[in-house]
């Protein structure tokens, strides 16, 4: 281990300290760092919250949700190959851009085709 100059003792023992002076049971959580060159300080304290001053719960997980809207799903395709149903015919290619209320498609060709979300009748992942 590197030796420590007086600031970073100094420093340390106030961290010390700190830590020390939060494990009362104030409810609160706290999240110290430090770093220094040649030395690195993390401290983690939760205290109090219901769960004994001792680590903050995990929340549960996420269920991931499912999208509402044409524009939520086609955010989910871009950068996906996709064939697209218009009242002027389909338009397949990579999605690259979605947005308010457009969409860019660029087809095999290399040609972009600008698409109104409004006249989506039905899009595909191909």
């Amino acid at each position: 281990m590197l030796a420590l100059t007086n600031r970073q003792t100094t420093l340390l023992g106030l961290l010390n300290q700190l830590s020390q002076n939060l494990s009362t049971n104030s409810g609160l959580n706290t999240d110290v760092s430090l770093d220094l060159p040649g030395l690195d300080v993390d401290v983690d304290i939760g205290v109090g919250g219901g769960n004994g001053g001792g680590t903050i719960p995990t929340p549960p997980p996420t269920t991931p949700t499912t999208p509402t809207t044409l524009r939520e799903v086609l955010v989910g395709l871009v950068n996906e190959q996709v064939q697209v149903t218009t009242p002027f015919g389909p338009v397949t290619g990579t999605l690259l851009v979605v947005k308010d209320d457009y969409i860019v498609i660029i087809e095999a060709s290399g040609d972009q085709v600008l698409v109104r979300i409004d006249k989506i009748e039905l899009v595909s992942e191909v």
